[in-house]
This record gives C-alpha cells, structure tokens and sequence, in this order.
C-alpha cells in the first residue's frame, strides 16, 4: 500500500500529459527533417537558419542553454565574490550583533547563484520564461507534463545508493584486494579505483560506479593533497574509464540503453 501514492502520482501525471496538447516547437523539430528534404536544404549552417526562421523559440532556448553551460564555469569566481561580500558585510557590523544581522542578502544570493547543482535549474526558469513569452501558459504546461523524468530519477536514486555506507564499505572491500598486490599503497589504491572501479559500470551502472569510485578516490587519493594538474588528470581519467566500463553491457550506459534496441545489441 505505501506505493500506492507513488502509482496514483504517475497515473495522475501520465493523464495530464496525454490531456496537454504536444507544443508547436516539438511538432516542428519532428517536421523539420522532411521539410528540409523537401526545400533542398543540405548545409549545417542552412537548417539552422532554417529551424531558427521557422521556429524563433528553438534560437532563444540554444542560447540559453549556452548561457548556463557559461555560467557554470564561473561559478566559483561568483562563490568567492559571495564569501567576500559576506565578510564586508560583518565588518560594516557592529560588534555584539545578532546572528540574523549577519546574514547578508547580497551575499546569500551570490553563494547561490555559484551553486554549481542550482545553475540549470535556474537556467530552467528563464528557459520557461522565455518559452511563456512565445507561445503561452498552456505550452508551458504542456512542455512540463511531456517530459520524462524517469532517467534522471533513476540516477539519483543509484547515486544516493551507491554512497550509502554498506556499499562503499562493500566496494571498499573488493578493491582493497587488488590493492593488496601493491601493499595497499597510496598509488595501489589509486591503480585499483581507476581500473576495477569503472568495470563495475557494467553491472551497477555508470553514475553507481561514479560515486563510488569518486567517494574512494577522495578517502584514498585527495585526502593525500596531490598537485592540482594530477588531481584534475585524476578526475578526467575516471570519467573515460567510467565511460568505458560502461559499454560492457547494453543497460549501464544510458547513451547504450537509447540505442540497444534499434541496433539490436545484447549483452
């Protein structure tokens, strides 16, 4: 019975969306190829001439886009900009002031808009915005209900699993053994998480074997305060070995799952 809301909520959310008329913008990137067939438009550079003609909204919504993928590489120059704003505003403080008077809204808003995880949802908003300037509150919703959120609900709840403490300390378990070839030395350790851990990629899924091999490497490896070109070497090696691991098998990888079945690939 306790599943029971859960059904009622995807039942009430599977209705609204076959009730919510598909937006034109959808309607016309689905067109779009056989259109462009038809005018004999063949160029990169002309089919989006020709989409953003035709389709006004698809330009705004790429730039926004652009926009939040800027954004997040300053988030940290905005996150130092929050923390310096905050400690101008406790030195302009009397002394003997409350806890609430230090809090600085300037400051606040900043530590927010430099939270890396916040960034797209905020983008989001705009997004939404600028889609009710050009169409209307109905295409809003109509947008909204037609997405499906089941990919992104099923990786955070891998992830949440994947770093609960039994199976880290499972995970840890396994790798120490192969560390132990090398003495469980600080470069065994790191060896063992950027081979076998992305292997589990195959079997747990890409973003499970991410966190693990993620809280692993920050116990064994960062912990240790390695120069930054090494730790970063670390960080994008990991995502390539991840990606790798990850095509062992046709459902680790969410890329995989979209095209298992059109090209009929088994495990």
């Amino acid at each position: 019975m306790k599943f029971l809301p859960i059904f009622l909520l995807t039942a009430v959310h599977a209705s609204a969306a076959e009730a919510m008329e598909r937006p034109a913008f959808l309607k016309a990137m689905g067109e779009f190829p056989a259109r462009e067939a038809a005018a004999g438009v063949t160029g990169i550079w002309d089919k989006l001439v020709f989409r953003a003609t035709d389709q006004p909204f698809l330009l705004v919504a790429s730039v926004i886009f652009v926009l939040a993928i800027i954004h997040t590489f300053f988030a940290v120059p905005i996150t130092r900009m929050a923390h310096h704003a905050q400690h101008e505003h406790e030195a302009r403080l009397p002394a003997g002031s409350d806890k609430a008077d230090k809090v600085s809204f300037k400051a606040t808003m900043l530590h927010f808009l430099g939270e890396v995880e916040a960034i797209f949802g905020i983008w989001v908003l705009v997004l939404l915005g600028a889609m009710f300037a050009f169409y209307d509150l109905t295409t809003v919703k109509g947008y909204i209900t037609g997405v499906n959120f089941t990919e992104p609900l099923f990786v955070v709840i891998i992830m949440a699993l994947a770093s609960t403490r039994p199976i880290l300390r499972f995970a840890e378990g396994c790798l120490s053994f192969f560390a132990r070839f090398g003495k469980q030395s600080p470069a065994a350790w790191w060896l063992s998480i950027m081979t076998v851990a992305p292997l589990l990629g195959s079997l747990i899924t890409e973003p499970g074997a991410m966190t693990i091999a993620a809280m692993l490497l920050a116990k064994k490896f960062y912990q240790l305060k390695p120069s930054p070109k090494f730790a970063y070497a670390t960080l994008g090696l990991l995502f390539v070995n991840i990606s790798v691991g990850g095509v062992l098998t046709n459902f680790a990888a969410p890329p995989v799952i979209m095209v298992a079945k059109p090209w009929g690939l088994t495990t």
